[in-house]
């Protein structure tokens, strides 16, 4: 008998979509206590999207820490620190990969740290937001941003388990 994978992401999609949205804005809350500067980060960007592209970004850092929660992977307080680093690191990636080739959907998927958590959580974004509307070079973005989210929020549980691990 194999054993089955679990898709902790696809999941935690799953269990954000069927809250409430009293429950959802309860999560969001309790996010923004234990993330301030994550959290931070992603209200200073509500002015460069619309309402349902930011609100689609903060609901994909709820889902993605919810994810490794789920699994058992506590994802630890986001330093300043890391969010440039990564910011720089992926606005770099981009720029250099727009040199190259045009940012279509599966250019994107070639930069980003984690290809399928992007496209899960891109995917979700599209169907939630105004995205789907607009063109591919018009998303470029909130791509950045949304794959910067995901770099960041998996390091930080990387930084978890290694603190784990060395205790």
């Amino acid at each position: 008998m194999a054993l089955k994978k679990k898709d902790y992401v696809a999941e935690a999609i799953a269990d954000y979509e069927a809250m409430s949205p009293k429950e959802q804005g309860q999560l969001v809350v309790q996010i923004l206590e234990d993330q301030p500067i994550l959290m931070g980060f992603i209200t200073n960007l509500a002015d460069d999207f619309t309402d349902s592209e930011h609100e689609a970004l903060v609901d994909s850092a709820v889902i993605l820490i919810n994810s490794f929660v789920a699994a058992g992977i506590p994802v630890q307080m986001v330093p300043h620190q890391m969010v440039e680093e990564v910011i720089n690191e992926k606005v770099e990636n981009y720029d250099r990969k727009a040199e190259k080739d045009e940012l279509t959907g599966t250019a994107v998927l070639d930069i980003s740290d984690s290809p399928l958590v992007f496209e899960d959580l891109k995917n979700r974004a599209i169907f939630k937001s105004n995205l789907a509307e607009k063109m591919e070079a018009e998303r470029h973005s909130f791509n950045v941003v949304l794959d910067a989210l995901i770099s960041i929020i998996e390091r930080s549980a990387a930084a978890s388990m290694e603190k784990k691990t060395d205790a």
